[in-house]
């Protein structure tokens, strides 16, 4: 029995950003409700599929047979877009589907992904791109050695979510951020402090997208020359690339930038009949100041913050730092050598303490450097790096009182005291000596040491008639 249509729900503030994104997207994408009922679809998936919007609106995505060719364009439809059991456990998967167009069938690879919008019940994103069947089956027939499999399985675990592990509202966010980025080809743009993991972040973003077979490329805008970017950027090498990450756009020149914006706002998805790579781009400074200053072009900025990442600095996250320090050394032990299995109570008070201005960057550094270092199975504060050791020590060092603020004349008062304490010093305690170090009459040297409470009145007195 086909269930009946239900409207679509007035669309929520939240709900209406997410399809702003997708709509901008050249990939066809739509989005399925837990019931797997099509929610959302974008003009590039109408396009492909020969449905509309509101006809697309009318199919329940549960079905787990296998479309024939002769079936309907909506049994086909419906069974291309039911996702896999492991899709509804939270896991991203792809799969080979039959799926109608205008002028024929064809089988295409459908990506599924997974997502929870607010702290909402999961929805099931779901992104299609053609793979054709030859082209499918040239791949398949040259498998990959099993190192390079091997290999590749390695770095996607490197590049793994553990980065963004913690409770925070904001890291569950960028972390449904991160499969919204990695769902479609739109630019990306990551935004926080040196050593936040904006590059990691990149890398997992490809690893999760369609085009994860295919290499990343990173390049750092400020430090390769002109025309090793150009060859990369506007050349016929960017085919052969899966994504490309900006490191600090703002450092291009002008002319780059420019090329760079044109190639973006037309949304040139196809060179020499190859799928362009996705681009993304990391920022360490406010992109918006960069604007101001003149470094980044308006235009440039506003296509490639299609979708902005913003990545909170450690000092902000100190509530992580266990998971992130378990985390980090799971990934130092698996480089070999000695392990360790945790940090002792001593180094945990001084890694708490620690500010952290390098963000993670810095953080797996000092643990690398303290497990070369450890002689046992814990990380002691005696691994630690002598830096953060005596930083510890200063912050403990209680500070002296700050004195309250005195009028001018008992400021004054406290001037001619520590001098006359200094010159009887430098005299030997010689009061008459000290008057000439002072280049001030000895009577005077008496009368101000009296009135300054430092000698008694009869001593004073047989001081001043020359007696010692």
């Amino acid at each position: 029995m086909t269930e009946p249509t239900v409207p679509a729900p007035e669309p929520r503030p939240a709900d209406l950003r997410w399809q702003a994104f997708f709509r901008r997207s050249a990939d066809p994408v739509f989005v399925l409700d837990r019931r797997r009922r099509v929610l959302f679809v974008n003009a590039a998936w109408e396009s492909l599929t020969a449905t509309t919007a509101a006809a697309a609106r009318a199919l329940v995505c549960r079905r787990p047979r296998p479309a024939a060719p002769d079936d309907s364009p909506e049994a086909i439809l419906e069974h291309a877009l039911t996702p896999p059991p492991e899709v509804l456990e939270g896991r991203t998967a792809r799969v080979r589907r039959l799926l109608p167009g205008r002028e024929s069938r064809r089988c295409w690879d459908v990506d599924f992904f997974p997502l929870r919008m607010d702290g909402a019940t999961p929805g099931v994103l779901i992104l299609g791109r053609i793979t054709p069947v030859a082209v499918a089956a040239v791949v398949s027939a040259a498998p990959l050695p099993e190192s390079l499999v091997a290999l590749r399985e390695r770095t996607t675990r490197r590049y793994g979510p553990e980065l963004l592990a913690g409770a925070a509202p904001a890291l569950r966010r960028l972390t449904e951020q991160v499969r919204l980025a990695a769902a479609t080809t739109a630019p990306v743009l990551l935004v926080g402090e040196p050593g936040t993991g904006k590059q990691t972040l990149a890398r997992r973003i490809h690893y999760e997208g369609p085009a994860r077979e295919r290499p990343f490329a990173a390049l750092d805008c400020a430090r390769l020359p002109a025309a090793a970017l150009a060859e990369v950027l506007f050349s016929g090498a960017a085919v052969a690339l899966g994504a490309i990450y900006l490191h600090e756009p703002s450092h291009l020149p002008r002319d780059f930038q420019l090329r760079l914006c044109e190639l973006l706002q037309t949304r040139v998805e196809e060179r020499d009949g190859a799928a362009m790579p996705h681009i993304l781009a990391g920022c360490s400074a406010d992109p918006v100041e960069e604007v101001r200053a003149g470094r980044l072009l308006d235009e440039l900025y506003s296509s490639l913050a299609v979708l902005t990442l913003s990545l909170p600095p450690l000092r902000e996250r100190t509530a992580d730092l266990p998971s992130l320090v378990d985390r980090l050394l799971e990934r130092c032990n698996a480089e070999g050598g000695a392990t360790v299995k945790g940090v002792a109570a001593d180094a945990w008070e001084i890694l708490r303490a620690y500010t952290w201005p390098g963000n993670l960057r810095e953080l797996y550094a000092i643990l690398a450097s303290a497990r070369r270092h450890a002689r046992t199975e814990r990380i002691t504060a005696a691994d630690l790096p002598a830096s953060l050791r005596l930083q510890r020590r200063m912050e403990e060092t209680p500070a002296p009182a700050r004195a309250r603020p005195l009028p001018l004349d008992a400021l004054l008062e406290e001037a001619e005291r520590r001098l006359m304490e200094l010159a009887i010093r430098r005299a030997g305690g010689n009061k008459k000596r000290a008057a000439d170090l002072l280049a001030i009459p000895r009577p005077r040297i008496w009368r101000r040491l009296k009135a300054l409470g430092m000698i008694e009145e009869e001593t004073g007195e047989a001081d001043e008639s020359g007696e010692e």
